[in-house]
């Protein structure tokens, strides 16, 4: 009888675990919504340079001719037509000055050339986006070429979508002499966009 009262009770236990368990498992009301296909997309930061990439982009420089004096320039467009706005940059690079030919006026026929260090080049940017680079443009700077090497100019922000002209003039001192007779400077212009 003792042994019948407690298979009983162990019954009784194991009963009550059981009707616990499974009344954990009922199901009350509820709701379940989903957020399907969630993604990231990476935005672009693309440059053009007069409407072109890297190896269509012009040479805006081929002067002959060069004398005290004498002057010019090239205006430039930049657009950002990628998603996101950068910070544009010009760095002026590899200067290279050579003597060339050495006619009799000229006094100093030593290598290397003497034009990059007497050709001022100004840099400025259209900062109103109206094509003034007077008093309501930004001159970025106006130095001999030859200090211009690898140094890299800020140019300001450009936004996506967004147009800014540069204007890269030129100009040979009046005073500058016969030293720059024959005298060649080459270098190259890097354009840049950088995430802002």
């Amino acid at each position: 009888m003792e042994i019948n009262k407690r298979i009983l009770a162990s019954i009784f236990v194991i009963s009550m675990l059981a009707f616990s368990l499974g009344y954990g498992t009922m199901s009350l009301f509820n709701d379940t919504e989903t957020s399907k296909g969630n993604t990231f997309t990476a935005g672009t930061l693309d440059l053009k340079v007069d409407g072109k990439d890297d190896l269509k982009v012009a040479k805006y420089f081929e002067v002959v001719d060069v004398k005290p004096g004498a002057s010019g320039f090239v205006v430039i467009a930049l657009r950002n037509v990628g998603s996101i706005p950068g910070t544009a940059d010009i760095h002026i690079k590899e200067v290279t000055n050579t003597e060339g030919a050495n006619p009799e006026p000229e006094t100093n026929t030593a290598e290397p050339g003497d034009l990059g260090g007497v050709l001022l080049i100004t840099i400025q940017y259209d900062a109103n986006g109206n094509g003034d680079y007077g008093d309501a443009g930004e001159t970025i700077v106006t130095d001999a070429i030859n200090s211009l090497n690898c140094v890299s100019k800020d140019l300001g922000p450009l936004g996506a979508g967004d147009s800014r002209n540069l204007k890269i003039s030129w100009e040979v001192p009046s005073g500058v002499g016969n030293d720059i007779m024959g005298d060649i400077v080459t270098f190259n212009i890097e354009f840049s966009l950088k995430q802002a």
